[in-house]
């Protein structure tokens, strides 16, 4: 049996300027996983998440010893994912650069990392804790949950393409 699912972006309300901060805080923390990961898996001929998480998972961890350890193991499936697609091009011919770049990440979040609180907020959690986001509600996503769908996981957070 097949499941449909659907995919809503809902935004946050305004963040208060802590929370903003320590988002701030994890996007850099998470970044640097990430573009240090492709780039050991670049070298390596990496472009399998196991493999790649059990070379190098308990160095990233150790990094930040304050940080979810989901955030280390996530960063290894998005890394893995980069660097396939990366040698995938550079082995036709389509990538001129040596290595990747990193541009925008968006914070890939397991069912370890947050949790729906009723229909207007989520916990997440973060090197300083868990942190509560209220969410807006709009038409679309309404739609669904009075159909009865429910929130799926994972998620992802999102900046709406400053980075």
């Amino acid at each position: 049996m097949s499941e449909v699912t659907r995919t809503v972006i809902v935004r946050s309300a305004p963040l208060p300027r802590r929370t903003f901060r320590i988002f701030v805080e994890l996007e850099g923390m998470y970044r640097n996983m990430v573009e240090q990961l492709v780039l050991y898996a670049v070298n390596n001929g990496i472009t399998k998440f196991t493999r790649l998480k059990a070379e190098r998972y308990r160095e990233v961890r150790s990094l930040y010893p304050r940080l979810p350890s989901h955030y280390a193991y996530t960063a290894c499936q998005d890394a893995a994912e980069r660097a396939h697609s990366f040698l995938r091009m550079r082995k036709i011919g389509k990538a001129r650069k040596p290595y990747p770049e990193v541009r925008s990440v968006s914070i890939w979040l397991n069912d370890h990392l947050w949790r729906a609180e009723g229909l207007t907020s989520i916990s997440l959690a973060t090197h300083k804790g868990r942190l509560r986001v209220s969410i807006e509600l709009n038409k679309h996503y309404l739609r669904y949950v009075n159909r009865g769908w429910r929130l799926a996981r994972p998620a992802l957070l999102w900046e709406g393409g400053t980075s």
